[in-house]
């Protein structure tokens, strides 16, 4: 029988339980030795959480299974494959689909059997339960260790820095703080992000990876307070009630969950320079808003040729008379530096063929009779209108669950009062683990079409209000209504290359 043998370790780990992966390993190869297992090939994880599945070394593993290069995974023990229960199982399941078994050398179980299931799902579950314990030691740990200034990012270092693991402090990198220097004065000079970017790949700059540098980079470096010598931590945190592909959603703490304190690393930028460089985001935001207003289709002209946006520029045609000209530019070759020809068009051209399309469409009887059961022109899909009875089947899958966990709680106390025997305790409590699970998927499909069914009410009502006005105010339907509209009935309109010099159809 050949096998797969992974290990596994994070920072945390080695800290703190000695889980080497070298004592992983060495003891793996000593036990397939024993048993007498071949060895197909050794995966091994250095410094990556259990928490989440997005590893390289596991998807090769996943990967490799599938094409049946191997008969079992052998693992030091489970919470070295995940230290999340409901992932724990999907990974075994997977492998067991692949026709690969998996095995702890530690914790002898045989997943082939019923109880040897029941054993591994506890087993895991008391994996989650560790996991939870350790975070809740170490997250004061670490709250302390910001507030004496010391950097809690591992081996982690922002642009501009270099972490010296000893010292445990973060330390200049003397060419990519002079890169973060040259960032904040280009800013505070009055230029913008997207030519920042674009001065620094004509350069030849490159971030730590040897990519150019992006706009996101850019507008976060100018954002991060710890170049100022302040550390600033606990900003964000995972919610685990919402699930993605790549984990849990990244969320916003609350200000007062921030934790900001004087850091032991030196500054690179100012403190002054620092805060009016957030005067100047802030006082840009202010004016992207009243610029927004100038450009009705921002956000759904798109070129035709790279799939970027068109975004609303102007410019001063006559300095006399201080007369404005407006445009829709590709923003494909400020945005990702690409080599676009599409040219840009004439605000006032593009929106009046908007608008004459728009005239058109509310002439026709059609549309304005047409049964509001859905709207079928946003975003060519669907969005349908759920009866009233959505929200009742809401609210009973909520009371369902609030059940299946009371039955959980007094199942688990009737077990500890030892009024129920071992038995009966695990297959009722995995039954209704299990029971917990399909509730939570069916409650957030539920609440994913409440959402649905509350913004597609709200785009006919006010598709309906343009309609149900336009016979009787067609002359006082002026341009913004109709623009309004254009943004609920289209998702977008694409610039092609120009045709015999006529504006580009769309």
């Amino acid at each position: 029988m050949k096998i797969a043998i992974y290990t596994r370790v994070s920072t945390e780990d080695q800290a703190k339980e000695g889980y080497s992966l070298e004592v992983q390993r060495e003891y793996l190869e000593s036990f397939a030795k024993r048993e007498g297992l071949g060895i197909f090939k050794v995966y091994q994880e250095d410094g990556v959480s259990g928490y989440t599945t997005e590893r390289p070394a596991l998807k090769e593993l996943l990967k490799d299974a599938k094409e049946k290069k191997f008969d079992l995974v052998l693992v030091y023990k489970i919470d070295r494959f995940s230290r999340n229960l409901k992932d724990l199982l999907n990974l075994v399941d997977e492998l067991s689909s692949s026709g690969v078994g998996f095995k702890s050398a530690t914790e002898p179980f045989d997943t082939t059997t019923s109880a040897g299931k029941l054993m591994f799902q506890q087993l895991g579950s008391f994996a989650e339960f560790e996991r939870n314990r350790i975070a809740e030691r170490v997250f004061p740990g670490m709250v302390k260790g910001v507030q004496q200034g010391n950097w809690q990012g591992a081996r982690y270092a922002p642009y501009g820095y270099s972490y010296n693991k000893d010292k445990k402090v973060l330390e200049i990198d003397g060419l990519e703080a002079k890169v973060v220097k040259l960032i904040f004065t280009m800013f505070l000079c009055d230029k913008s992000i997207r030519s920042i970017t674009g001065y620094l790949t004509k350069k030849g700059y490159r971030n730590r990876k040897g990519n150019i540098f992006t706009t996101k980079l850019i507008g976060d470096i100018l954002k991060n307070r710890i170049y100022t010598g302040k550390l600033v931590w606990n900003v964000h945190y995972y919610d685990k009630t919402q699930k993605t592909k790549k984990g849990y959603r990244y969320l916003k703490n609350p200000p007062d969950k921030v934790i900001v304190s004087q850091g032991k690393h030196q500054p690179i930028i100012a403190e002054e320079d620092f805060e009016l460089a957030q005067k100047k985001f802030a006082a840009r935001k202010i004016e992207r808003k009243k610029k927004a207003s100038d450009y009705p289709l921002s956000g759904i002209l798109y070129c035709a040729k790279c799939n970027h946006k068109y975004l609303g520029l102007s410019s001063i045609s006559n300095h006399r008379t201080g007369v404005k000209k407006r445009w829709y530019r590709c923003m494909g070759p400020y945005r990702s530096f690409i080599r676009c020809k599409n040219k840009s068009v004439k605000a006032i051209e593009i929106e009046s063929e908007v608008a004459e399309i728009l005239e058109t469409l509310l002439k026709n009887d059609k549309l304005k009779t047409s049964r509001w059961t859905s709207v079928t022109f946003k975003n060519d899909a669907n969005f349908p209108v759920f009866a009233e009875n959505a929200k009742i089947d809401l609210e009973r899958v909520k009371n369902r669950l609030e059940s299946n966990l009371k039955k959980q709680s007094k199942l688990t106390d009737a077990y500890l009062e030892n009024l129920l025997g071992e038995d009966v305790y695990r297959e009722k409590i995995v039954n209704l683990r299990n029971e917990e699970e399909s509730l939570k998927k069916l409650l957030a499909g539920y609440e994913l079409r409440e959402i649905e069914r509350e913004r597609s009410e709200g785009y006919i009502n006010r598709v309906k209000d343009f309609l149900d006005s336009y016979d009787d105010n067609k002359e006082r339907l002026d341009f913004a209504d109709k623009k309004e509209l254009a943004r609920l009935l289209f998702k977008n309109i694409k610039i092609a290359p120009a045709i015999g010099g006529s504006l580009p159809p769309f």
